[in-house]
């Protein structure tokens, strides 16, 4: 049980979600609510939201095959000196189009850089040590996301802080972040020899065709379909439905984190020798519950019960997924493979904008509800493409 902890490699890389996730999360608590002061409406706060993945679309494979041939480090280094520009645009905005600008600046960082440290863990890591890393990696990054929230809707506690506060905050601490990824972070990457690199693209081929893979792909498009559209409308739900404070509607991610990390701690610990299809399934029908349980919350204690369960599954959701992609996949596409999964999920995210018209004319609880059932959709391509039952191995040459 966490024997990784015990090896520095490991947490040098385990070290950069928990740092990060905490200002991130802490700026992204509040982003819907300070859109809505500046004036946005539900559309512009669906394109401040969405642009950034919009954007990511388009580097998100690139960065991976990048990774895979020149290495790890650079493409940490890279997004979050992007993301230190975004977050300044974001600490003097005046309207809601600095935030639309601020978005766009933010997708050039390429999208999370999450596949980047999965890569760098299946990297370093043994098949016996593979999913204790992936899940250790994503429980500091959960602790990272529950210490955030709470952090920000302290702050917002105290009569001299407000939410633009928060984001200067933030910008002036990712200086430190970006020196110390810098001077830390060893490259995980074997290097490539010339010879050798232009045989990746029959391990990138050989990986796509893998049906397995490609339900992944499907299921990740849908669930995070479901989440996005989750995590955008219950803070506009809490202040204009339930008539929350801002500290309260803040404290939502808290909520929805502490489930994400209860999960990734359970993960790291017995879920490991839980069988992997009937853990998925149960995992997708909790999320599709909450969606249809969304609209009958009618007070702050059953919103935020909702939204604990919504991160029980996200979190079992993305250590299972990423750990199937880790096991279907080779040093030489890893990057690439990890990539092609957040790209579905990115255009699932991207997607939610199409409700937006649902949402202002109809109300937020058919909009819920849709989540709920896309979520529940997804079991039929995890039992079509039998995920979790086996994997199909790429060839090594």
């Amino acid at each position: 049980m966490f024997r990784t902890l015990r090896k520095p490699s490991f947490l040098k890389i385990y070290s950069i979600p928990l740092i990060q996730n905490s200002l991130g999360s802490m700026a992204d608590s509040i982003s819907i609510l300070f859109a809505l002061d500046l004036g946005a409406n539900i559309f512009q706060v669906n394109l401040i939201n969405t642009l950034r993945s919009t954007m990511s679309i388009l580097l998100l494979v690139p960065f991976g095959i990048l990774s895979d041939r020149y290495g790890r480090k650079p493409m940490i280094i890279y997004p979050r000196a992007i993301i230190f520009l975004g977050t300044v645009i974001r600490a003097f905005a005046t309207s809601p189009n600095h935030l639309i600008i601020a978005s766009l600046v933010g997708g050039f960082a390429g999208g999370s850089y999450f596949p980047i440290l999965l890569s760098m863990i299946a990297d370093i890591s043994t098949p016996e040590e593979r999913q204790e890393g992936i899940s250790t990696l994503f429980l500091f990054s959960s602790i990272g996301m529950v210490l955030g929230p709470s952090l920000a809707a302290s702050l917002l506690l105290l009569p001299r802080i407000n939410m633009r506060n928060i984001y200067q905050i933030t910008a002036v601490t990712q200086i430190g972040i970006l020196i110390y990824l810098i001077l830390t972070i060893k490259e995980t990457k074997p290097p490539i020899e010339r010879s050798e690199k232009t045989k990746s693209m029959p391990h990138i081929k050989q990986l796509v065709r893998q049906p397995s893979f490609q339900g992944l792909l499907i299921v990740g498009f849908l669930y995070n379909f479901y989440h996005s559209i989750f995590r955008t409308y219950a803070p506009i739900y809490g202040r204009l439905d339930l008539n929350l404070t801002d500290s309260e509607v803040v404290s939502f991610n808290s909520y929805r984190n502490l489930g994400v990390m209860l999960i990734r701690l359970s993960s790291a610990t017995f879920l490991t020798r839980v069988p992997m299809t009937p853990f998925l399934i149960s995992v997708l029908v909790l999320g599709g519950l909450t969606g249809f349980l969304a609209p009958l919350a009618t007070n702050y204690i059953s919103i935020v019960l909702i939204l604990f369960l919504s991160g029980v599954s996200y979190g079992a959701f993305r250590i299972i997924s990423t750990t199937l992609t880790a096991n279907e996949s080779v040093p030489e596409n890893r990057g690439i493979a990890n990539s092609l999964l957040d790209l579905s999920q990115s255009t699932g995210n991207m997607t939610k904008i199409l409700t937006s018209s649902m949402a202002e004319n109809l109300g937020f609880a058919p909009v819920f509800i849709l989540g709920g059932v896309t979520c529940l959709s997804t079991i039929i391509p995890t039992l079509w493409r039998r995920l979790g039952r086996s994997t199909v191995p790429i060839p090594k040459s």
